[in-house]
């Protein structure tokens, strides 16, 4: 037997999609601040840091996919690092907190940036990061962001 695979005429971008739109808000969130911030955008912390703090990293993202007979639902799952120095505790406090409140508001407001799935904060989880003596405070925002397509 001769099977004929069918080729899409176009594909989805929901990675890169999902991608740039959190870019857009973490730079938003990144305008809004009277604090100098960067932004890393990778898979992992810089090697070393030195002088960096503080940042913006965006985590893995992993796929889950799942299939029915006339759906498929891909559901994205990652996390954004907030990574800062601990010198002054009450400032970092400070730091963290306009971080975690800003960006579950520009979460909340912007569902749809894509204008295709979902796209929401799950969860914030506080956290630290070590780099030999130095020590930075690394809370996580979580997000995921479903998108479904029909099947033929």
């Amino acid at each position: 037997m001769t099977f004929t695979p069918i080729l899409p005429t176009s594909y989805q971008s929901d990675r890169q999609d999902l991608n740039e739109a959190i870019g857009v808000l973490i730079d938003a969130f990144i305008a809004q601040q009277s604090f100098a911030i960067g932004r890393v955008f990778a898979s992992e912390l810089p090697a070393s840091l030195t002088g960096e703090g503080p940042l913006i990293v965006l985590g893995d993202i992993t796929e889950t996919i799942k299939h029915d007979i006339s759906l498929r639902t891909t559901v994205f799952t990652g996390a954004i690092w907030y990574v800062d120095w601990l010198t002054d505790p009450s400032e970092t406090n400070t730091r963290v907190s306009i971080f975690a409140d800003h960006m579950r508001d520009l979460f909340t407001a912007n569902p749809t940036i894509t204008g295709r799935g979902l796209l929401e904060q799950v969860g914030f989880q506080e956290g630290e990061l070590q780099q030999g003596t130095l020590v930075f405070t690394a809370p996580q925002l979580l997000f995921t962001y479903t998108v479904q397509e029909g099947r033929n």
